[in-house]
């Protein structure tokens, strides 16, 4: 048994022993479908968690994600550009909000303009921009410099999510509590919120959706912590699929005959290890650059994860026309650049540097359980290097990391392209030197310039050329690397078995049904 394995067994025993607790798995009702989940829905408010929505069919995009990472139209009827600096979209003469007020040309503009003012990340990624409508069905977008990633924009959950932003500026300004949005209405989705509490959110039908009745008479979404718990709860028949199941888990419930595993190809790599380079030891590129080239991330995916993962081989999939492999495996340049950092070694020891030993802390977090096992693989790969991981799971590991200080390394789960499809919020958020996922603090004039070129670069040949760049600039540095490249899986009741997994956490759509 490798040294990877041993340090994971009693993570793959534990996680493995998984029983059920009676049932047959399923719901006994095939026009309902429950969920289990770990991420509880707090409220219904789009400032906060309308990505929730999106996702099991309350809320809608104007653009559709996909797998590919080309959007297509969804609430739109089209969307076209019209010149360098503008957009026309055109909306169905049909749409409205829950309330019953019609998604018309003059609530998109205002939508649009509202999201400008309130989202810092919209505004971030269209500065400038303005919407205004030109019909009864049709806005412009103009935005203040070339954007070719308005699509992509579109169609991420974080930035524009479709609600009526009159009535919940409305809501906002009489200072009710957010439950009280539970019954305003304010999305156009398939699906309408009856009921949210701490337990579950209960959602029925709405028979005058614009694109038709959904296919469903019912959507439970419960919200289970516990990776185990949510297989039980298929298992038991309790609910009907399970999300974010633990990968480890996975091989042991091949050939069972009261769940099924449903996996997908990834869109892109989901595991980024973050280094904090304020603090020490990551202040230093050669520290930085030692530790990605000391992991082992074949090990990862086809020791540790059994076939779950693929090898994370940059911070893009292959496929990508732009992706470069930046990610390799070498030991031998881990340990040089080590030793020219000042961390030296005497036989089998630690390493040391002014009698100190170089030990950091790692931290994981519970509503991803691969991060545990990833974040135990590493520290036995590092262990072989002389150097010390200490390991901390933490609740809200994004709030944690968003501190800046206190914390040495973190495993989160993000991807370089976005829900949408979009290669540029994503350097502007993460590695960006003012971006608000800059994790890792990163500060480097040279990348936030390639970065700005990208973002405006009309040219597809010149703005590959300038990812490119990217790539290299983050893996010179030392900047980012992403330790998992998760295949999207979902346990599921033996009538759901044949549910398609879309690429960007779109879990329920108005003809989301059983197929198993």
């Amino acid at each position: 048994m490798s040294a990877i394995a041993a340090a994971t067994a009693v993570l793959l025993l534990t996680a493995g022993c998984v029983q059920t607790t009676g049932g047959t798995g399923g719901g006994a009702d095939d026009r309902t479908l429950t969920f289990a989940t770990s991420f509880a829905i707090d409220d219904l408010d789009p400032a906060e968690n309308a990505i929730w929505g999106v996702e099991f069919g309350y809320a809608e995009l104007l653009m559709r994600p996909d797998r590919a990472g080309d959007p297509t139209p969804w609430v739109l009827e089209e969307l076209t550009s019209t010149g360098p600096l503008t957009w026309r979209m055109t909306l169905p003469s049909d749409a409205s909000f829950v309330n019953g007020r019609p998604l018309d040309a003059a609530a998109l503009a205002e939508l649009i303009t509202f999201q400008l003012a309130d989202n810092a990340s919209f505004a971030a990624a269209l500065p400038g921009a303005t919407a205004a409508a030109t019909g009864p069905h049709e806005v412009v977008l103009t935005t203040g410099r070339p954007a070719p990633n308005v699509p992509a924009l579109l169609a991420d959950e974080s930035i524009l999510p479709v609600y009526d932003s009159a009535a919940y500026r409305a809501h906002r300004d009489s200072g009710a509590p957010a439950s009280a949005l539970v019954d305003a209405g304010i999305y156009t989705g398939p699906y309408v919120v009856e009921s949210l509490d701490s337990s579950a959110a209960r959602l029925a039908p709405r028979a005058d959706h614009w694109d038709g009745p959904p296919a469903l008479e019912a959507v439970t979404v419960r919200f289970v912590p516990e990776a185990a718990a949510r297989i039980q709860a298929v298992q038991a028949g309790e609910a009907d699929i399970a999300l974010y199941p633990s990968r480890a888990t996975l091989p042991t419930l091949a050939g069972r005959d009261d769940v099924a595993v449903v996996t997908d190809e990834p869109t892109g790599p989901s595991l980024p290890l973050f280094l904090n380079q304020r603090e020490a030891p990551f202040d230093d590129d050669r520290v930085r650059r030692a530790v990605y080239a000391a992991v082992d991330y074949d090990a990862i995916a086809n020791e540790v994860m059994q076939g779950q993962f693929l090898p994370a081989t940059g911070l893009y999939v292959p496929s990508r026309p732009w992706a470069e492999t930046t990610q390799r495996t070498d030991v031998a340049a881990a340990e040089r650049l080590l030793d020219e950092a000042g961390w030296v070694r005497t036989g089998d020891g630690p390493r040391t540097r002014d009698g100190r030993p170089l030990r950091f802390s790692m931290l994981t977090y519970p509503e991803q359980p691969d991060s545990d096992a990833v974040a135990l693989a590493l520290q036995a790969q590092l262990a072989e290097l002389g150097v010390g991981v200490d390991i901390r799971q933490v609740p809200d590991i994004d709030s944690v990391l968003k501190t800046g200080t206190g914390w040495n390394s973190g495993i989160s789960s993000r991807g370089f392209i976005s829900f949408g499809g979009d290669y540029v919020l994503p350097l502007q958020t993460m590695v960006r030197s003012d971006g608000e996922a800059n994790f890792s603090g990163i500060a480097d004039p040279e990348l936030d310039a390639l970065v700005d070129r990208v973002g405006v670069e009309l040219d597809p040949a010149a703005r590959d050329d300038l990812l490119r760049r990217v790539q290299q600039r983050i893996a010179e540095r030392g900047h980012l690397a992403y330790v998992g490249l998760r295949r999207p899986a979902v346990v599921t009741s033996p009538a759901w078995s044949g549910y398609a997994i879309e690429g960007s956490n779109l879990w329920v759509a108005h003809d989301t049904a059983p197929t198993g």
